[in-house]
């Protein structure tokens, strides 16, 4: 992996702004925060949105938060950074490791600004375990081996902090309604008091992510929407868990942006939307069947009753998950290899396969010879083939209801670039959001979400994220249409005087400032230097625990 090394990046003369202050609401969505500021209820993001610019924010494909947050750290796309998903990539599907900073560090926006000398505070992104140097602090945000503990570079910092959760992801996930409540409950407490006791006058870059709105909208969506499958209503402090936390999550925010100062940026962003779920399943590999790309074999009864025995299991007994966690890993590892790939599968007669991503995102691999292990598709029908999935893809309709199945299907180069962009899948398929992607093992195209999955992860994410932004200099009452998270590291960089690393995607947002401002701040872009950094990977420990966490929440 590679990292840049571009030493002092600053321009000449007097930056921006003296300060920038970027807040992550992680999964927050306009679908909740404007009912909710017309009633006077989000009274810090209500007074941000009138004074400042806001807009849809374009997620990473796909819209998860390991992808989404890395490309706000380092604003490149998963094909350059290599993050698609929390687990790594293997040659175009899902490997058995999961991500971590070694992949990516030095060459994101707390770097550039460490090494132009201004000083960084970063609290609680995710995917920054295990933390590294800046010219400041940062303190790790999820997934960490134990969320009870607090874990930063320098390490006195996490240990001076203390613990930020109360349960451990077990507890959690085994836990009713009210005590992971009372959890989050102590954690936007005690983080923002945290936040408030390490900021300083010195700081020029502080980013925190609060994952809470990310989390409540999992466990507590068909407690709080009355039209969310398998509604179960649930209240707290006279309102649904939802809004209390969105409540919580703003009075949070109006303690940590009374720290900043007038002149400083402040930018409130969410790295991806989030909605109910849906209640209808599109079986791929069960799709690829009926258009002759895959054939099933015959034999490997024993091995498929396995796999899906095990599926059952997790989706009929949430709260036994003990049975999956301590079963032997490589019972673990085969029923995981089987879901992938859809149980027996005839590989010599099978032209393309599913590669699992997320909830509405799923690739296709051509069964590629001389690449997969047992590929029988040559390589000069390579293209051919992912034409034939795409126009399939293109025409697939649901019988149901007459309506198209997949929002968008695309060859992976027209979504990424970079290095990394050989490892996504060959095609990448985006469902309508009325399904979700299935279980690959499944015979039925069409199937129904069972309502116990629905318990255990009750949202699911949505590609259109939030921004705004207020400042002096910015403009008001702006809606900014066509902006991506992969822009606001380039914005922030600029706003802080620092020249924009040329390997960052993304652009500023020069449509959200007055034309003076920009006129006198022109952008100006720096060629950055590649060398090859550490490597690292995590223990089997630290594997483990971290896995739990993001099972919790349904990303495994």
């Amino acid at each position: 992996m590679a990292v840049s090394d571009a030493g002092d990046s600053r321009v000449q003369g007097r930056a921006p702004f003296s300060k920038v202050f970027c807040v992550g609401l992680d999964g927050a969505t306009f679908d909740v925060i404007d009912p909710m500021v017309q009633q006077g209820r989000l009274p810090t993001l209500g007074k941000l949105l009138a004074q400042g610019v806001r807009g849809e924010l374009a997620s990473t494909v796909p819209p998860l938060s390991a992808p989404a947050w890395v490309s706000f750290m380092t604003g490149s796309n998963p094909g350059r950074h290599g993050i698609f998903h929390f687990r790594t990539m293997d040659e175009g599907k899902l490997g058995e490791g999961l991500v971590g900073t070694w992949m990516f560090r030095g060459r994101t926006i707390f770097d550039f600004a460490s090494r132009a000398g201004l000083k960084v505070l970063a609290f609680r992104v995710p995917i920054t375990y295990p933390p590294w140097p800046v010219n400041g602090s940062m303190i790790s945000g999820f997934p960490t081996p134990d969320p009870r503990s607090t874990y930063s570079e320098p390490r006195e910092v996490g240990e001076r902090i203390g613990p930020l959760l109360k349960l451990s992801p077990m507890r959690s996930m085994m836990s009713d309604v009210d005590a992971q409540i009372e959890n989050f409950d102590y954690y936007i407490e005690q983080s923002t008091k945290a936040i408030v006791d390490l900021i300083d006058t010195d700081v020029n870059l502080f980013c925190y992510v609060n994952s809470i709105t990310d989390w409540v909208a999992h466990k507590f969506w068909r407690h709080s929407d009355p039209h969310a499958p398998d509604f179960e209503a649930h209240t707290v402090s006279g309102t649904t868990p939802l809004h209390y936390f969105y409540e919580r999550t703003d009075d949070s925010l109006g303690a940590i942006l009374q720290e900043a100062p007038d002149d400083a940026l402040l930018i409130v962003i969410s790295d991806h939307g989030t909605g109910a779920r849906s209640t209808r399943r599109f079986n791929t590999n069960a799709w690829l069947e009926s258009t002759g790309f895959l054939s099933r074999a015959g034999g490997h009864r024993g091995r498929t009753f396995a796999s899906g025995a095990l599926e059952w299991a997790k989706e009929k007994a949430p709260k036994k998950y003990w049975l999956w966690q301590h079963s032997p890993k490589l019972v673990r590892r085969g029923a995981g290899a089987l879901r992938s790939y859809g149980g027996a599968i005839e590989w010599a007669s099978s032209r393309a396969f599913t590669v699992k991503l997320d909830h509405h995102v799923e690739g296709v691999n051509v069964n590629l010879a001389g690449r997969e292990p047992h590929g029988c598709v040559p390589s000069s029908d390579y293209e051919s083939v992912r034409d034939q999935i795409l126009e399939a893809a293109r025409t697939a309709t649901d019988p149901a209801s007459g309506a198209p199945v997949f929002e968008r299907a695309s060859r992976r180069e027209d979504l990424y670039s970079g290095p990394s962009a050989g490892f996504a899948p060959d095609v990448v398929l985006v469902l309508n959001r009325d399904y979700e992607f299935g279980i690959a093992a499944e015979r039925e195209i069409f199937t129904e979400t069972p309502p116990s999955r629905l318990g255990r992860s009750s949202a699911t994410h949505r590609p259109e994220g939030i921004l705004t932004m207020a400042g002096p200099g910015v403009r008001q009452g702006l809606e900014i249409e066509g902006a991506s998270l992969i822009d606001i590291p380039a914005t922030i960089m600029w706003a802080l005087g620092l020249e924009v690393p040329r390997e960052m995607d993304g652009r500023v947002l020069a449509e959200a400032f007055d034309e003076s401002v920009m006129a006198a701040n022109p952008v100006q872009r720096s060629a950055t230097e590649l060398q090859d950094t550490e490597t690292g990977a995590y223990t089997e420990e630290e594997e483990k625990q971290m896995a739990t966490h993001l099972e919790d929440l349904g990303y495994l």
